[in-house]
């Protein structure tokens, strides 16, 4: 407000003298004006200015003084002084003052308080003006943290500050809440930015003094934490990662209505010498994902970044040598019948325990594996690794345990390379699983990209025996004519229908027919991101027979899997 930038200055009237005046301005070199009260309306002020004022008491031959010294203020005052009251916004006071015609603009606006008249400088002004516009610029509108604008800024910054001067270290906290979409789909959108600010509320609360906390977009936040005076930084950023995540669950539990509203957190640091400040916020956002797909609700890192190569994590190493190293795993996510729990299949998937970047999922190092030309070596050992695994697990249960299948993952590269019937085969023969079993799952882009190419690959596995599915259907722009051309034995609704379908007539519609198309096809039919027991209701409603999803377990070692899986409690 006006009032807060304004500084005291005399007040005289319009009966005082030149004199009077110039007496008080020698005095006090500080003072850049005078406000006259008017002789017959004494709330009516009038301004004098310092420099104008000093030239007309100087005179051309320094006579002024002499000339003006007995004249009345009155005489000399401008009767048209910008005077406004205290709570006057800087923007208004600034826009009124530079939008006078020039013969009215003068260098300082009058502030009429109750406790008396006092005056802003124009510069004064114009500074908190231009202090006011980039503050906004760079501020969030619902929350008033910082936007991603200035958060790249202050990490670009620090940053900086790590490549030059020891002992400092850059850390990036990536905070993303989980469940928040199903909060706006049953509360409405007001509520759902309610719990935005509660949420920025709780995280600035819980920042120490110096870091920034911003606002990037949606439901993610991010905090750039400078390091002082420790060598490695790690076992510090964490500690304020916890104290950030556990500020957010907390106030996450006070909202009526969001139980379902947890935090997924990674956390980034720079290990000295130059780091991309951009490539260091995506370490940070990749190990916050890798958490949110094992689970979510957890704090994942500190991921370790000394240069900016270090965000390829295959830098330096191959799949074959990762692999000998034993930094690749797998783990299993069951596939249930929805009305009895019953498994029926897992889902091998991989993930990488990095030895810099913490557990990393498939969507951190698949590009860079695609860069060097080895996704084709991951694949492979996914596969013979997994039926291998699968086997094992086969025999421990026991031959009078429920059939289970296994649903492998293969990229388009792979697919569409020769060798791959032939891997199965041998993988399959070699580890004593019946090809009848195992089940690949076929990205469903590959149907729009590579049509033609794929059928006879995938007619080749058929004919071996194995069992082809679609995987993400809905995601991929695949048509119905697709999936009718091409011969498979199930398909795999996309997550993001199945998470929609309770809100969204059109998703709910969408999955409703792939379930009819499912059954005219003679296609079996998975349901994908099954979280809450309505879903999976209203799965079972419209006829949808299997279903996958943290409702009934997250990934985990096949040993930790149970042959029924509760559907109405969700999975720990």
């Amino acid at each position: 407000m006006l009032g807060s930038l304004s500084v005291q200055v005399p007040v005289l009237t319009g009966t005082d003298t030149c004199e009077d005046l110039d007496r008080l301005f020698r005095r006090s070199h500080r003072v850049t004006c005078a406000v006259v009260r008017h002789p017959q309306h004494e709330d009516v002020l009038g301004l004098v200015e310092r420099s104008r004022f000093t030239a007309m008491m100087s005179g051309p031959y320094g006579y002024g003084r002499s000339l003006h010294g007995r004249r009345l203020l009155g005489e000399v005052a401008q009767w048209d002084a910008l005077t406004l009251p205290p709570e006057t916004s800087v923007v208004e006071a600034a826009s009124r003052a530079i939008t006078r015609s020039p013969e009215h603009v003068q260098d300082d606006v009058l502030v009429a308080g109750a406790d008396g008249p006092t005056a802003v400088p124009m510069p004064v002004l114009l500074s908190a003006l231009a202090r006011g516009l980039a503050d906004q610029a760079l501020r969030d509108p619902l929350t008033g943290l910082a936007n991603r604008q200035a958060f790249f800024g202050r990490v670009e910054e620090s940053c900086r500050r790590s490549a030059t001067q020891p002992g400092h270290r850059t850390a990036v906290v990536y905070l993303d809440l989980d469940g928040f979409k199903a909060v706006n789909d049953a509360l409405g959108h007001d509520a759902g930015d309610a719990v935005l600010v509660l949420m920025a509320d709780a995280l600035r609360a819980a920042a120490r003094e110096g870091d920034l906390v911003s606002r990037l977009g949606g439901d993610e936040f991010a905090v750039c934490v400078d390091l002082y005076g420790h060598p490695d930084g790690d076992e510090l950023a964490t500690g304020v990662a916890v104290r950030l995540h556990e500020a957010v669950l907390a106030a996450g539990a006070t909202v009526e209505g969001s139980a379902s509203v947890r935090v997924s957190t990674g956390v980034a640091v720079s290990g000295g010498g130059h780091v991309d400040p951009a490539e260091l916020v995506r370490a940070a956002d990749l190990a916050m994902y890798t958490g949110k797909r094992d689970g979510g609700a957890q704090v994942t890192g500190p991921v370790r970044l000394t240069t900016s190569v270090d965000a390829d994590p295959l830098l330096g190493t191959t799949v074959a040598e990762v692999a000998a190293r034993g930094e690749l795993v797998l783990l299993y996510q069951p596939i249930v019948d929805l009305d009895d729990g019953r498994t029926v299949s897992v889902e091998a998937l991989v993930r990488w325990r990095h030895p810099r970047l913490g557990l990393l999922a498939p969507d951190a190092f698949l590009p860079a594996m695609a860069r060097a030309g080895q996704l084709l070596d991951l694949d492979d050992w996914v596969l013979r690794t997994a039926t291998r695994e699968f086997a094992s697990w086969r025999r421990e249960r026991g031959a009078g345990a429920r059939p289970v299948a296994l649903n492998l993952n293969v990229t388009p590269e792979r697919l569409l390379a020769p060798g791959l019937r032939q891997l199965l085969v041998e993988a399959t023969t070699d580890a004593g699983v019946e090809p009848g079993l195992v089940r690949i799952e076929v990205p469903e882009q590959l149907l729009v990209d590579q049509l033609h190419r794929a059928v006879p690959r995938l007619t080749g596995l058929r004919e071996a025996g194995f069992r082809v599915t679609f995987d993400d259907v809905g995601a991929g722009g695949t048509s119905l004519r697709h999936l009718r051309e091409v011969r498979a034995d199930g398909l795999k609704i996309d997550r993001s229908y199945v998470q929609g379908m309770l809100t969204e007539p059109r998703d709910r519609a969408l999955v409703q027919l792939l379930v009819d198309f499912a059954a005219g096809t003679g296609l079996s039919v998975t349901a994908e991101g099954v979280e809450t027991p309505e879903q999976r209701e209203a799965l079972r409603a419209a006829g949808c027979r299997y279903g996958q999803g943290w409702l009934f377990a997250r990934p985990r070692a096949l040993a930790d899997l149970r042959d029924t899986v509760s559907p109405g409690t969700p999975a720990g």
